[in-house]
């Protein structure tokens, strides 16, 4: 079976971007694993009173009740 050069060019591409991409994920798992979270943003709460917050320092988005919230403002470790 003979091999066509593009759809070996195109092979090696998308198995190179596809590796990368999931390099690029990993690291940022990492990141987010080893970070110590301080969200910032105080977006408006939905209907059923969570809010959304992210990460300053890594990305990380959290979803949380409100009250939940309240609770942890005076918690901030920078």
């Amino acid at each position: 079976m003979q091999v066509n050069e593009i759809d070996k060019f195109r092979n090696d591409f998308f198995d190179k971007l596809i590796k990368e991409e999931r390099e690029k994920e990993a690291a940022l798992e990492r990141k987010q694993a080893n970070c110590l979270h301080k969200y910032d943003g105080h977006g408006r709460p939905d209907a059923n009173g969570y809010q959304s917050r992210r990460c300053s320092k890594c990305g990380h988005t959290a979803i949380k009740s409100v009250k939940v919230w309240r609770g942890t403002e005076n918690c901030v470790i920078s």
